[in-house]
C-alpha cells in the first residue's frame, strides 16, 4: 500500500485550493478524505468527495502530509477544536501539515503554530476588521511572515492565492518533484499565457 496523504475536510471548505496538490502528489501516494462524521462532503462547487473516514479516523491514519484547505471553519472547526487532536496526531508522527487560507487559522487553533513562523491572510490588508479581531487569538506565539507561502519545519502555510506555490512546494518536499519540476509548476501560467500586448 502507497503511503497515504490525508485531506481534513470541513462544512465551508474550499477543494479547489488544495486540488493542485492532491493532482501533484496523487502518483505518489494515496490521497484519502476525512469528514468530520465521516459522511461524504460536498464540495463549493458542487462536486461530492467521497469521504475514507472521520477525524476519528485521521488520528489513526500514517500519514506523511496533512492538507487543510481554506473556507469557513469558524462555523465549526475552530471555536469547538474539533481538529486538533488529528493534526496534533499527524504532527507528533512527523506528517507535513501544511494549510492554505483558512486552514492556516485551523492549524493555528491547534496550537501547532506556536513558536513558528507563519502566514495568513487574516490582516487589515486582506480581511475586515471583524474576521481580523475574531482570528487574532489564534495567532498568539507565532511570526507573522507577509509572504505567499512559509514553510517553518514540517509545517507549511501559504495564502489562497499562492495554491501553485502551495503544490509546487508540497510536491518538492515530498519528493514527487524535483526542485526544476517545481519551479515549472509554479511558474506555468507566467510561462504559458498568451501576451499579445
Amino acid at each position: 500500500m502507497r503511503s497515504e496523504i490525508s485531506v481534513l475536510l470541513y462544512p465551508g471548505c474550499i477543494f479547489f485550493e488544495v486540488a493542485l496538490a492532491v493532482e501533484v502528489l496523487a502518483p505518489r501516494y494515496e490521497v484519502r478524505y476525512y469528514s468530520p462524521d465521516g459522511a461524504n462532503h460536498l464540495s463549493s462547487n458542487g462536486a461530492t468527495i467521497v469521504a475514507h473516514g472521520n477525524y476519528t479516523d485521521l488520528e489513526a491514519a500514517q500519514s506523511v502530509a496533512l492538507l487543510v484547505p481554506g473556507g469557513d471553519p469558524g462555523s465549526i472547526l475552530v471555536p469547538d477544536n474539533l481538529a486538533r487532536p488529528c493534526l496534533t496526531t499527524a504532527y507528533e508522527r512527523s506528517a507535513l501539515i501544511a494549510g492554505i487560507c483558512a486552514g492556516n487559522l485551523v492549524i493555528a487553533a491547534s496550537g501547532l503554530l506556536r513558536g513558528r513562523r507563519g502566514t495568513h491572510n487574516y490582516t487589515p490588508k486582506y480581511a475586515s476588521a471583524e474576521q481580523v479581531e475574531t482570528a487574532a487569538p489564534y495567532w498568539d506565539g507565532m511570526t507573522y511572515a507577509h509572504a505567499d507561502l512559509v514553510h517553518d519545519g514540517s509545517i507549511v502555510t501559504a495564502m489562497p492565492w499562492a495554491y501553485r506555490k502551495f503544490a509546487s512546494r508540497l510536491g518538492h518536499l515530498l519528493g514527487v518533484l524535483s526542485e526544476s519540476e517545481a519551479s515549472a509548476l509554479e511558474s506555468y501560467v507566467v510561462r504559458r499565457s498568451i501576451n499579445d500586448a
